[in-house]
């Protein structure tokens, strides 16, 4: 096999070559969200409106598994860069079955959900109409979650290294898959609301094969085989710190999102689905932006243990300046073509007042989009430099302001919900500025 392509950027590396980086990651996380938009043009379609809310209704307690428990991954593998940035063949092997192993425990946990499905959307206020549907969209969810979570362990690994075509060329295809098993599923099988999740645990399990043969081919070794007992503690130890810090500020922001959701689920179903058609756009938009987080993890993390802070910084800055023409086209797409794009992926069948609802958070949260950028990039680039504080009180904030625009829900109904989206991207976005700030001074001076 040809050797992949792998950079270092403890090295300054041309605007070129990270364009070359950059640009497999904005196809990757473009592709990821095109499935997600397919699933709900799908359900609009071929089932109902009302199909399209119950997967709303669901999204506070779906979220905790496909987002909050995936940010303990994702912090897995900010520590694994460093790993892999030391270029010592034990400290990788050490550094990736450690990961994996946690990563497991986290699927072992999902599946321990199982029997307790019903109780809990029941706390999320899910309509009793929607009960049986939702349940069953919900087991499928958590039976196919260990599977998602060593899919994006070994993306970590992949993209590690320097290489992110790889990775990208795969989710692509997984798009592929994805779209074709949910239309053949529901307008071939009738298999009902279940179908985008069986879709994507099918989609998910051919992933981490793929993704497993490439990374031996990679590692040239440097992964091989080691059982659990073998393991050092202190991997353990270090890997799970990683995973918390992440995944705390995640487990806040999923029970902001919970709460917000709870008393959501009150509005009329059409604000739902709008909410719901707008949330699509939104994940492709973030998800778009959160490309320049995931390049932090990897350039932060190879110079942070090498103490490259002037290296870092000017990363930094090049990664967030790249950043503005996304934002611009953002703006541009929200402002301008809200309508066009709400109306298309709702279909004929949708409500005039479910339309509206989309169009008008996508652009009330518009403004929001430069924070977000700034949060994501920031926050991983602390994560990697060892400030494991950082990612919990930016969550905290996020939360807070998510309860606090909930509780306004019954005054001001769905202009609470969007601007909660807005606030909360706003306010942890300009403190994780002032804190990335204040970490790097303290790190250069003493550094001199």
């Amino acid at each position: 096999m040809k050797q992949a392509r792998q950079l270092d950027f403890t090295r300054r590396v041309g605007n070129r070559e990270l364009r070359q980086f950059l640009f497999p990651l904005f196809l990757s996380a473009g592709f990821q969200c095109i499935y997600a938009m397919v699933n709900t043009a799908v359900l609009s379609r071929y089932l109902s409106q009302d199909a399209v809310a119950l997967t709303g209704a669901c999204s506070g307690c779906v979220s905790l598994i496909n987002a909050t428990l995936p940010a303990f991954v994702s912090g897995f593998g900010v520590r694994l860069s460093r790993c892999i940035g030391s270029g010592d063949p034990e400290e990788i092997r050490q550094g990736f079955w450690g990961a994996v192993y946690l990563t497991s425990a986290l699927g072992g946990l999902c599946l321990a959900f199982l029997p307790l499905a019903q109780s809990i959307l029941r706390q999320a206020n899910v309509p009793e109409a929607m009960m049986p549907g939702a349940t069953a969209y919900f087991r499928v969810i958590l039976l196919g979650a260990g599977i998602l979570y060593l899919k994006l362990i070994l993306i970590s690994a992949i993209q590690a290294m320097g290489n992110s075509a790889v990775p990208a060329a795969v989710s692509m295809a997984g798009v592929v898959v994805q779209t074709v098993l949910v239309v053949f599923l529901i307008a071939g099988l009738r298999v009902g609301i279940t179908a985008p999740a069986f879709a994507m645990l099918l989609n998910n399990l051919w992933q981490v094969l793929a993704l497993l043969w490439f990374l031996k081919e990679l590692s040239r070794g440097r992964i091989s085989f080691a059982s659990p007992a073998c393991i050092r503690r202190a991997h353990y130890w270090d890997t799970l710190a990683n995973g918390c810090s992440k995944g705390l500020m995640f487990l806040f922001l999923s029970a902001g999102s919970f709460c917000m959701q709870r008393m959501e689920n009150r509005l009329l179903t059409d604000l739902l689905a709008g909410d719901t058609y707008c949330d699509q756009y939104t994940s492709l938009f973030s998800d778009l932006l959160g490309v320049y987080g995931t390049a932090a993890v990897v350039i932060v993390g190879q110079n942070a243990g090498r103490g490259n802070y002037d290296r870092i910084l000017d990363y930094v800055r090049r990664l967030f300046r790249r950043s503005l023409p996304v934002f611009a086209l953002i703006a541009v797409l929200c402002l301008g073509f809200a309508p066009v794009l709400i109306r298309g992926l709702a279909g004929d069948g949708a409500s005039q007042a479910a339309v509206q609802a989309g169009i008008f958070q996508m652009r009330v949260i518009v403004v929001s989009y430069p924070f977000l950028t700034a949060l994501v990039m920031l926050r991983y680039s602390l994560q990697a430099m060892g400030d494991y504080r950082a990612m919990p009180i930016f969550g905290l904030i996020e939360m807070t302001i998510n309860i606090a625009m909930s509780l306004l829900i019954p005054r001001i109904g769905y202009l609470a919900v969007c601007l909660g989206l807005a606030l909360s991207r706003i306010g942890a976005g300009s403190a994780a500025i002032f804190r990335y700030r204040r970490f790097m001074e303290h790190r250069r001076q003493h550094t001199l």
